[in-house]
């Protein structure tokens, strides 16, 4: 009984550490889901160069796992903020891809909360009676404060059918971690690849 105790406040304990994603359905095509896409160009929108090629690289690995081939659109139009739409449907054509999943990073932020250290006072003795405070040497101990992040990351996501160039499908993810901005991009690819894989639109 104790162990199930035990296992279930680890449980609960893990559960409050993870990372938090949300993931809103902005738009759905009446056609989204009829044919699962296996080759699927990704290409990524963000304020900078190497941000758009993280992420990109962030979601191909994880297309990788289930698709046939992901390739980043970096790879054939060079690394800049942006990339044109002639460009994009050229690298489409150039891959084979059968779709293009387009993920805009919308915002990127991080707030920091400082925690004071605690204060503990030590006593000891220099003799004497024990009751008489004046008897004692008095050390305060105080712990170094502490600063905690909270990164949160926005992204919008659209998947485009190639051969039609007709959006299919579009979200909104907003991924929330304590621990670092990788970590919060990381969880938005899981996030977008596991959404697109629910709907059916891959593999």
């Amino acid at each position: 009984m104790k162990a199930n105790a035990a296992v279930a406040a680890l449980a609960l304990f893990a559960a409050g550490c993870a990372t938090q994603t949300d993931v809103e359905k902005l738009y759905q095509h009446a056609d989204a889901g009829r044919q699962g896409y296996e080759r699927v160009l990704v290409v990524g929108i963000a304020a900078d160069a190497s941000g758009r090629r993280q992420m990109e690289d962030l979601v191909t690995a994880e297309l990788a796992k289930i698709v046939e081939s992901a390739v980043p659109a970096y790879s054939r139009v060079g690394v800049t903020p942006t990339v044109t739409q002639d460009a994009i449907d050229m690298a489409a054509e150039a891959t084979g891809s059968d779709a293009i999943l387009v993920t805009h990073i919308v915002s990127v932020s991080t707030t920091g909360e400082v925690r004071q250290g605690r204060v503990d006072i030590r006593s000891e003795c220099r003799g004497g009676n024990p009751a008489d405070y004046f008897l004692y040497d008095h050390k305060e101990l105080r712990e170094p404060d502490s600063v905690t992040f909270a990164h949160e990351v926005v992204v919008v996501s659209n998947l485009y059918d190639v051969g039609s160039g007709t959006r299919l499908w579009t979200i909104q993810s907003t991924c929330v971690d304590k621990a670092d901005l990788d970590s919060v991009r990381r969880e938005e690819a899981k996030a977008i690849v596991r959404q697109l894989r629910r709907d059916r639109l891959i593999g």
